[in-house]
């Protein structure tokens, strides 16, 4: 089988990500055949909360989410016109930048972390890892692509070398680390499109499982062979997609609460003076007023469709995704979620993975939005941390598998 590596043109660079083919199917998508190299000039950028797990059990799990994707907007506003690749994690992102826009994306995430500091009291580890620093070491880069809707895309990453380069950046005294800090430079970013106004989406069968997935091979066919596995076995426990989706459009609600709506006026507002912050507050209200009414009455503009706004939400959301590993976040039931777990613990104990789960009561969206007319993605969470928290279960089974060996 012939791989994207020989389909994409040599000459192709700060356009790569936008010249890859898109994939249909997730399941297809996670295969690296379908993958392509990621150009040796890029730079992967990981970005994460300091002390998230600690903010996330003091409650401040919404907070931690909002500053991840307020990441993610400083960087996709530097250049519209350059498609980025980028995936929230719960605490942070992972972006990869061509290095024609190195300079400026630092820029833009000095902002990011003057905005965490700030107006939410947390601090950013932001760092960039080169490509050709990772592959020149025997880490791989790969990158694939999945089409949610005619308007968004996601991307899917493979090979070790995105794992080395959270690695480095989360490691004090790591080489080959490009480390941003805020006070090194200008601090300003443009978080245009960052918008945070729905309700929490209740559990339907029970509650909102995050789950996160890492085979352990060595090898990348046995990996591949076991995320296949664990796909095919969700699906035998949860039925398909749609059954298990954490969001509905009919339980979409916008919301009015204070504290959720001021997670965004804080973004967008964070360099505006007293009397425009005043007005964009005001703004947010009779959006979201105007929002309830077209949305009850099934209403279109001429602009936009509203009436299939929340079908269009529910199809661009991020909940389920593949980095290296396989992150889901799923609504199901006890019975349900006690037989994944059954099966994940026989594997786990074969040797083949490793997984977190987390159940929380609610999913959480945080959106950014350039277009209400197809081009919104949807960011989905555990509403008590659940990414974050999944992570500290996988963490530990991973040390535990490492002392035993």
């Amino acid at each position: 089988m012939m791989t994207l590596k020989s389909q994409i043109p040599n000459n192709v660079t700060s356009d790569f990500y936008r010249h890859l083919p898109a994939i249909n199917s997730f399941e297809e998508a996670t295969r690296s055949l379908t993958h392509a190299d990621v150009p040796h000039d890029w730079w992967i950028v990981i970005a994460d909360v300091i002390g998230s797990t600690k903010a996330i059990e003091a409650g401040a799990y919404k907070t931690v989410n909002t500053v991840g994707v307020a990441c993610i907007a400083a960087v996709v506003n530097v250049d519209r016109n350059i498609d980025l690749p980028f995936l929230f994690g719960g605490d942070g992102a992972t972006f990869a930048v061509p290095d024609v826009m190195l300079s400026r994306v630092e820029v833009a995430l000095r902002g990011a972390q003057k905005l965490s500091r700030e107006s939410f009291g947390l601090n950013l580890r932001i760092g960039f890892v080169r490509v050709s620093d990772l592959v020149n070491k025997g880490f791989w880069v790969r990158l694939g692509k999945l089409k949610l809707s005619s308007h968004v895309t996601q991307p899917v990453f493979s090979g070790r070398g995105w794992e080395e380069a959270e690695r480095r950046v989360k490691t004090i005294d790591a080489i080959g680390v490009r480390r941003v800090r805020e006070l090194d430079g200008i601090a300003e970013a443009n978080f245009e499109g960052f918008e945070c106004r729905w309700q929490g989406i209740p559990s339907f069968n029970g509650h909102k499982l995050a789950l996160l997935v890492c085979a352990t091979s060595a090898d990348a066919e046995t990996n591949l062979a076991t995320y296949q596995l664990v796909l095919g076995k969700i699906q035998t426990i949860y039925g398909d997609v749609v059954q298990y989706h954490p969001l509905q459009a009919q339980a979409m609600r916008l919301t009015f609460n204070p504290r959720l709506l001021m997670h965004e006026w804080r973004v967008r507002t964070s360099q505006f003076i007293l009397w425009k912050r005043i007005s964009y507050l005001a703004k947010m209200l009779f959006q979201n007023f105007a929002g309830m009414i077209l949305f009850a009455r099934n209403m279109d503009t001429e602009t936009t469709k509203w009436s299939a706004y929340r079908d269009e939400l529910v199809e661009n959301s991020d909940f389920r995704k593949f980095d290296g590993m396989l992150r889901m976040v799923m609504d199901g039931s006890e019975a349900q979620a006690t037989a994944l777990q059954n099966f994940l613990d026989a594997e786990y104990q074969a040797g083949k993975l490793a997984y977190g789960m987390h159940k929380s009561r609610e999913a959480l969206i945080t959106c950014i939005v350039q277009s209400f007319s197809g081009n919104h993605m949807h960011f989905v969470d555990g509403s008590d941390g659940g990414y974050a928290l999944a992570a500290k279960d996988l963490k530990r089974q991973l040390e535990l598998a490492v002392k035993c060996s």
